[in-house]
């Protein structure tokens, strides 16, 4: 299951680069680093914690920043 959840994440991130709105594809891909987190902490990989948060809050930042 743990591998499948990697897979959806690796999925949603590729997709979000198909999204050609600046807002839409910092949301899916928002929703990949999400995904890898949880991922991150099934397999207790700080690494993949760390830089799916990192990359989450910089997305988060920008939405914020940026919502009309």
């Amino acid at each position: 299951m743990t591998e499948v959840l990697g897979w959806i994440a690796t999925a949603v991130v590729l997709l979000s680069f198909t999204v050609q709105d600046m807002r839409k594809l910092r949301m899916v891909n928002l929703v990949g680093c999400l995904l890898w987190i949880g991922y991150g902490f099934i397999l207790m990989s700080k690494p993949v914690i760390f830089v799916n948060i990192s990359i989450a809050l910089v997305h988060s930042y920008w939405l914020i920043k940026n919502r009309k």
